[in-house]
């Protein structure tokens, strides 16, 4: 995901825009909104079903400069443009269907932004976060409900002439002392609060308010299991408004721990061949019916396929809010679900068990698994290889990516599919050359450890899958089945990523998973929601906090979701026999947390690697001395995060502008700090964070932004032959830098995304691995060969933390002019003196000479020199990455 505020997953950007709005942008009114009329009146659209209005007034009527980012608490955000203009000002007018079936049982967030730029934008206002709560508005007799903003004003109206609608805003209760705390958007005369439908209390304002509280008497402090709602009336108009009191508060408190943390190891699905045991966590439920199917499709999914009759059970609830059931017999390979009720949920709701292990076809159903079916032939030899985590080049990649060109040439059907990934003997060839492509191009490269985009099971259509990253979870603990060959059979999902992930180990490979436990696909409705209200994810006052820029933002200090964490991870480093994590917004993860899921791991695979973004995704109610996040990197224990300092050194990604250069494509001017970055980063460091190689990872870029190739054509540097130079030499930094080196998959070959810089959910086209590529940038190629044998073969690329402050070790200094970076490096393990030096397009004035007699090359970038050359005096070149040894 992006390092920036509502950035991933993005819907598509809408297109509508603004017509005859030319005559009105430079119109300037008096301030009113009476105006009287304009000549830039646009109709918006009108639709045969519920839709909504929102209308934005501005005395400048420069309509054209803004649009809304809108989303709702299961639907990520997106871009819209204002497609209508009236006498009012700009109106943006959608139907309430494009946002999912919770509105308007739900919010829908905005911000009204400065038009284009998707996910990223200049200007918005006014700053924060707001939105609309459909309970407080009426729609009219064309089934619209208007909604009105004005410029530089936080509030929102039901009128246009600024009319504020009656609402409660929050109810919520709090303690220390225990209150109840009740905002509403217009004053108040008087409330009513019933505590378990029962009336509790009564009382009159003396004086009119916006918001109030209620203290509990001593004797009557609210305990678990209590259910409030307050009836309010309103002063001016008299209505009568009903709101549910928010209670989750006391989930946090050591009464509930001590009565319902559960540290049993069994939830989920239990399998033996004779018996089958369930257990759920659900202690606010009153109860949960389990079914058993025989078919994990729906009729609705499948006509054909489908099959809807199922077998109930009623479920004991036990100690610790556990629900469990057994069955006798052999029942693996059935499916099951979970129906059910409580205070939120009255009327009840199936869900699939968030601890299921597999699934029917697009995650409705989970699976009753015997894993015995599910191993490949000589499993029980596979295990991840035991590499030092400081020796790791990780390549990054998409199942799909690996086989979706045309220049994949491998089993057709196995196209995008685990099967494709892992198929070996594939080529292409052009113009007399022949190259490996596929498994056997990454197993030719050297590579030591391949990242995997999401593989867990996502909220896709698994039967007609179209491209996405991933980042849209549903069942953390199920395999995504549109990359199987059959996503209607829960076993064929688990068989072909162990066959996957055997080929990759079997050539010297780890498989590292990319996890997304920091949200879910939509919160409203998910398992976790339903199993407990109000528990799992985090909350800014009555609304879903969003630090994930994705709806919602799960509470990893929660004691059951930290729990859930721990168990999902080592049921995948276990089960699947994976050797690393990568976890994506592990900002929004507490440190406690992620120091107790790296510890199980590690009594799983003492080598296993665990690392993430140590950043969030938006503002989040989690306390930054908790964070996961690269200020307290000092902190981890065990696992480490991606050194993004490094990286806007040398290129000036991920948030910053794009033509913004940095020290490995400018050839202006040299920025010290950006050079300090990089010298902290070649020793292992992430500057201003930790001096830790054990906790840096060093990379350029990812699938998150531009290639490098897209990136400098950004910056407007478009000469072929540059770019090349300029990817070569910032990889090679990346690439030889103490700590893990990371590379996106196809940089090695100056791949391309057409200049698209968030290809979340962009076409397999755009997103693919060109092979014809690799016989065009040959020389770049061997390079990374090159370079990857550098640094997973030489015993001074991993050193530990007390060697890369040792300066006889290992010593980085930057030339007077900083335009040279050189390394000098002592390998015990092979004997070996080692330099590098890195030169930019800074020539400024001049390159320094280097006495390196007695060295001999190993890897000249720019192809001048050949491997085994000796040197005397040597003066680098623009763009040259030099690595010698004696």
């Amino acid at each position: 995901m992006k390092k920036r505020f509502l950035s991933l997953s993005l819907l598509a950007l809408c297109t509508v825009v603004l017509a005859g709005c030319s005559n009105g942008n430079d119109k300037v009114d008096d301030g009113g909104n009476n105006d009287g009329p304009h000549t830039d009146l646009v109709t918006p659209p009108t639709y045969d079903e519920d839709s909504f209005q929102i209308h934005y007034y501005r005395p400048d009527r420069a309509f054209s400069k803004w649009a809304l980012w809108l989303w709702t608490e299961n639907k990520t955000g997106a871009e819209f443009a204002f497609n209508g203009v009236d006498d009012y000002g700009a109106v943006a007018s959608y139907k309430l269907s494009e946002f999912g079936t919770d509105l308007p049982n739900s919010k829908l967030g905005f911000i009204v932004k400065s038009a284009g730029g998707g996910d990223v934008w200049d200007a918005k206002d006014p700053d924060g976060d707001r939105f609309v709560d459909f309970s407080i508005f009426s729609k009219n007799d064309k089934g619209v409900y208007n909604i009105y903003l004005k410029t530089d004003d936080s509030n929102i109206y039901s009128a246009s002439d600024w009319v504020i609608a009656d609402g409660i805003e929050e109810a919520n209760l709090y303690l220390n002392p225990a209150n109840i705390y009740v905002q509403t958007t217009t004053n108040v005369k008087s409330y009513i609060i019933y505590k378990n439908g029962e009336l509790f209390v009564e009382n009159s304002l003396s004086t009119v308010f916006m918001s109030f509280r209620y203290w509990f008497p001593t004797d009557q402090q609210p305990k678990i299991g209590d259910s409030y709602s307050v009836t309010v009336t309103f002063d001016k108009t008299g209505a009568k408004l009903s709101k549910d009191i928010s209670t989750r508060i006391l989930y946090s408190t050591d009464d509930f721990a001590n009565e319902y943390n559960y540290d049993g190891n069994d939830l989920g699905a239990v399998y033996a061949s004779d018996k089958t045991t369930f257990k759920v966590w659900s202690p606010v439920s009153t109860s949960i019916k389990l079914r058993i199917y025989t078919n994990g499709t729906p009729v609705s999914v499948s006509s054909i396929k489908g099959n809807d009759t199922y077998d109930e059970y009623e479920m004991v609830k036990g100690e610790k809010g556990v629900f469990s059931y057994v069955i006798n017999g052999d029942i693996g390979g059935k499916y099951y679900t979970y129906f059910v009720k409580n205070s939120s949920y009255k009327d009840g709701k199936e869900i699939v068990d968030p601890y299921a292990k597999s699934c029917g076809v697009n995650g409705l159903r989970g699976m009753i698994v015997d894993f015995s079916k599910t191993n490949p032939d000589n499993w029980v030899d596979v295990s991840p290889k035991q590499f030092d985590k400081k020796s790791l080049v990780v390549y990054e990649t998409h199942v799909s990516d690996l086989t979706s060109s045309s220049t994949w040439t491998g089993t057709e059907t196995n196209r995008y599919k685990f099967n494709g990934a892992k198929e070996e003997g594939t080529t292409y060839s052009k113009d007399g050359v022949t190259v490996t492509t596929g498994i056997d191009h990454i197993k030719e490269m050297g590579v030591n450890a391949v990242q995997l985009l999401p593989i867990f099971d996502q909220a896709n259509d698994e039967i007609n899958l179209e491209f996405n990253w991933g980042y849209n979870p549903l069942n953390y603990n199920c395999v995504e089945g549109g990359y199987s060959s059959d996503p209607y059979n829960g076993y064929s999902r688990i068989k072909e990523l162990k066959e996957l992930i055997k080929t990759y180990n079997t050539n010297d490979i780890n498989i590292i998973m990319d996890v997304v436990y920091n949200h879910v696909n939509g919160a409203l409705g998910s398992n976790f929601d339903v199993l407990m209200p109000g528990y799992y994810f985090r909350y800014n006052g009555s609304l879903l906090s969003n630090g994930s820029g994705c709806g919602n933002e799960t509470a990893s200090d929660m004691y059951m979701y930290r729990k859930f964490m721990i168990d999902s991870t080592s049921f995948w480093a276990s089960e699947y026999k994976l050797g690393g994590f990568r976890f994506d917004l592990m900002g929004l993860h507490d440190i406690e947390t992620m120091d107790k899921v790296t510890e199980k791991l590690k009594t799983i695979n003492p080598a296993i690697a665990v690392y993430g973004e140590p950043w969030t995704g938006g503002a989040s109610p989690l306390a930054d001395k908790y964070k996961a996040n690269q200020a307290n990197a000092d902190k981890f224990v065990g696992y480490g995060q991606f050194n993004d300092q490094m990286r806007d050194a040398l290129i000036k990604g991920g948030m910053n502008a794009a033509k913004d250069k940095g020290w490995a494509d400018n050839t202006t001017s040299i920025d010290k700090t950006d050079v300090n970055k990089i010298i902290a980063g070649l020793k292992g460091f992430t500057f201003g964070a930790t001096n830790d190689p054990d906790k840096t990872v060093n990379y350029v870029t990812c699938h998150d932004n531009f290639t490098l190739n897209d990136r400098f054509n950004k910056a407007e540097i478009t000469d072929e032959s540059t770019v090349e130079m300029m990817s070569m030499l910032a990889n090679s930094v990346a690439l030889t830098s103490q700590g893990t080196s990371f590379m996106l998959a196809g940089e090695e070959f100056l791949r391309t995304k057409g200049g698209d810089g968030n290809s979340y959910s962009s076409t397999y086209k755009v997103n693919e691995l060109d092979y014809s590529l690799k016989i065009k940038n040959a020389d770049m190629y061997q390079n990374y060969i090159r370079l990857i044998d550098y640094k997973t073969g030489a015993g001074c690329a991993r050193f530990d933390k007390d060697d890369v402050i040792d300066t006889s070790k290992l010593n980085v200094v930057a030339s007077s002019t900083k335009n040279e970076i050189i390394s000098t490096l002592v390998d015990s393990i092979n004997n070996k003196d080692v330099k590098i030096i890195y030169a930019n397009g800074y020539e400024g004035d001049g390159y320094a000479s280097i006495d390196l007699t007695g060295y001999s090359v190993f890897l000249d970038t720019l192809g001048e020199l050949s491997s085994g050359d000796t040197l005397t005096q040597f003066t680098p070149k623009a763009y040259q990455t030099l690595i010698v040894s004696k």
